[in-house]
């Protein structure tokens, strides 16, 4: 099964060196993808997979500054994967969003709260795996693209 990989890195430079490896390491080049602009950027990211809590917060780290890495790779590569983003340096998600929420910032799932007080927001897909530094999703091929 294809899985996507998702991460945040402080600059495009970062994410540039782990993309660079991830090639080296076998991955092929259009299995991986750096993104620098938020622009479009949640909406790609829930249409493979990430939770909408979290592809919010992936756009708010590239709007200060960051890059995303978007990995797709079968299950055998996901470890190496994974272990190659961390040597690269990849952020913390959930610490940079701790850090954002105490400067005021309001990610989708408070701002969801804040509209429907009675229903939670979505956590994501029940089979994404990751916290921290790493997202691994399913990669959906059935998920009709958003219009």
């Amino acid at each position: 099964m294809t899985k996507t990989v998702t991460s945040l890195f402080h600059t495009d430079q970062h994410a540039a060196s782990a993309a660079k490896h991830l090639e080296q390491a076998g991955i092929p080049k259009d299995e991986i993808d750096i993104w620098s602009t938020p622009h479009n950027l949640p909406p790609l990211l829930e249409d493979l997979g990430v939770s909408r809590t979290d592809a919010y917060a992936y756009a708010e780290g590239v709007i200060r500054g960051g890059s995303v890495v978007i990995v797709r790779c079968g299950d055998a590569d996901v470890g190496k994967a994974v272990a190659i983003l961390d040597q690269e340096g990849v952020l913390d998600l959930d610490e940079q969003r701790e850090s954002w929420r105490s400067e005021g910032w309001l990610d989708s799932e408070a701002a969801e709260e804040e509209e429907t007080l009675m229903q939670p927001a979505s956590s994501g897909p029940k089979d994404a795996l990751g916290h921290g530094r790493v997202r691994i999703q399913p990669r959906n091929m059935d998920r009709p693209a958003k219009s």
